[in-house]
Order: C-alpha cells, then sequence, then structure tokens
C-alpha cells in the first residue's frame, strides 16, 4: 500500500505544474536565446494605451482645447 501513495505522490508532483514556468518562455531563433519574463506584455498595453489616448486627444483636440500641440502627427508618426 505504501508503494501506491508513493507513486500516486510522484504521479501527482509531475502533473501538477509550477508556478515560475508558466510566467516564463524561452525562445530559440537565429538570434539566440530568448528569454521572455512577461514584461513584453505590459509594454505591449502601456503601447496600445498611449495609442489610443493620442488618437483620441488627435480626434477631440477642439473639445481639449489642444489645437497645436502635435497629437495628429504625433499619433500618424508613432501608431501607424
Amino acid at each position: 500500500m505504501r508503494h501506491y501513495l508513493v507513486a500516486a505522490a510522484l504521479v501527482g508532483a509531475l502533473l501538477v505544474p509550477g508556478a515560475p514556468g508558466h510566467a516564463q518562455g524561452i525562445r530559440i531563433g537565429p538570434g539566440g536565446v530568448d528569454v521572455d519574463d512577461g514584461r513584453g506584455y505590459r509594454d505591449e498595453r502601456r503601447y496600445r494605451r498611449m495609442c489610443r489616448d493620442l488618437r483620441d486627444r488627435c480626434e477631440n483636440k477642439d473639445i481639449y482645447g489642444e489645437e497645436g500641440r502635435g497629437n495628429c502627427s504625433r499619433y500618424r508618426r508613432m501608431c501607424r
């Protein structure tokens, strides 16, 4: 009976992945080995939020009183 419990514990330990294993990714390519620690996703969200804000300022510059601030040209240059 003891062997069954030990075997069940080992199988359970193998089936339950560790939390740090999900938080990282490894990419192997022509540029070498790259370890992704999840920060790129946050940068992408920040970039999308910045573009959304710039587009809003560009489309509503008369409402916000921001005429002549270069928001539309900055939006076109950075977000398209």
